[in-house]
């Protein structure tokens, strides 16, 4: 099982460059809010995920792969105790 580092490091070799806003531990995943500086891209879906299991990297959609609103309330939680 993966740590929160190690996510980490797997989100940053695969959005070099981006910025972590924050992350939540979601349904045996770490999700992560990730921003870039491209004005075209920036911060239109900004939600990718690691396995915690198997350290697979993967877009996030919280309308699809989630109930939008517990997700939504985590990612609030961890941003006010930042």
């Amino acid at each position: 099982m993966l740590n929160s580092n190690d996510a980490k490091k797997i989100i940053n070799k695969n959005l070099p460059g981006w910025k972590i806003q924050s992350f939540i531990t979601y349904n045996g995943l770490y999700v992560f809010k990730v921003y870039n500086d491209d004005p075209l891209e920036g911060e239109m879906d900004p939600f990718y995920s690691v396995n915690i299991r198997t350290g697979e990297f993967r877009d996030f959609s919280v309308i699809t792969d989630g109930d939008i609103d517990e997700i939504f309330s985590l990612f609030k939680e961890a941003e006010r105790v930042k």
